[in-house]
């Protein structure tokens, strides 16, 4: 498909985008608004800076991507009815994910702020301050524990039985609620051999409420794309870090809820545009900073609300 510039953004809305809403109106405003069109040699200074700070990543996001890598691998494998890798080959498949990022934020500099989107970068090596020993050696203990986890897990099981059928890994897609284009990209979605579909979220952080939020969405997805019934539907939390693992499943009246949340959450995005059909957002300005300041330090737009958070304690 041929690529269209658009002024502005196509709407949407997804669990990310609600995250990021909630925790700094500044942040959502440089992630999807400022940035767009940011690639383009001749954008505006900030719309570039917001579109290349917007591509950092840090420490966790590169463990969590090198095991949602290496979990997408296992499942290609089990399906193609190849033996597993053990412990220590999964576990230096993570490592590897992380060397190459780590080598990537030391030596490539330059050239991610030519091609951003193309260049692996850490934002504790963008902004200088570095991963602590105590950090790296957290790091380290979650790999073993979430390698050793992945080897243990019982989807390669019930994926090698006979008529399982892997729907979507790791595969973006949307849905329609209220005519708006909602995203989700679930880690894994199968149905076994008696006809129940099941959804799985590899997690490498701690448990949290929000985590049942999301695969409650999922689950949502799962209905609206593909027509099952919720009763079909089992929504797996896989804690690789904790070793623990949580099924759920949904009742017709909880997804309703989470339909329902998901509107109310557009609406107030919506409360920030100047014009909803265009998605055209309100004046930067009208975008609060957050009020818990202590976290800006270490948010990737950092660079660009430095100035202004600064003039504020002065």
């Amino acid at each position: 498909m041929a690529y269209v510039r658009t002024e502005y953004p196509q709407w949407s809305w997804s669990f990310s985008r609600q995250q990021i809403f909630q925790s700094c109106r500044r942040r959502y405003y440089y992630n999807y608004y400022a940035s767009h069109n940011g690639w383009e040699f001749d954008a505006p200074q900030e719309s570039r800076l917001a579109y290349r700070l917007k591509q950092l990543g840090n420490i966790y996001t590169a463990l969590g991507n090198g095991v949602h890598e290496t979990a997408q691998s296992l499942v290609a494998r089990v399906m193609e009815g190849r033996k597993l890798p053990d412990v220590a080959e999964i576990e230096e498949e993570i490592r590897r994910h992380l060397r190459r990022v780590w080598k990537s934020s030391q030596e490539n500099r330059e050239q991610f702020l030519i091609r951003p989107r193309r260049v692996d970068m850490l934002r504790e090596f963008y902004y200088g301050t570095g991963v602590s020993d105590d950090v790296v050696e957290r790091i380290n203990q979650r790999i073993v524990q979430t390698a050793e986890a992945l080897a243990e897990c019982p989807v390669w099981a019930e994926l090698s039985r006979k008529d399982a059928q892997v729907v979507a890994c790791e595969q973006f897609d949307t849905v329609e609620i209220a005519g708006t284009p909602v995203y989700a990209v679930p880690d894994l979605i199968y149905k076994t051999a008696g006809g129940q579909w099941v959804i799985v979220d590899w997690k490498t952080g701690e448990e949290a409420e929000e985590n049942r939020d999301q695969v409650a969405l999922y689950v949502l997805f799962v209905r609206e794309k593909y027509g099952a019934s919720p009763e079909q539907i089992t929504a797996r939390l896989e804690y690789l870090n904790l070793k623990s693992s949580m099924e759920m499943r949904f009742t017709p009246e909880e997804l309703q809820a989470v339909e329902k949340n998901a509107l109310a959450s557009m609406e107030e995005m919506k409360g920030l545009l100047s014009d909803p059909a265009l998605n055209v957002p309100r004046p930067k300005e009208e975008f609060a900073l957050t009020e818990a300041r202590e976290q800006c330090p270490w948010c990737n737009f950092y660079e660009l609300c430095r100035g202004e958070l600064e003039a504020s304690v002065s």
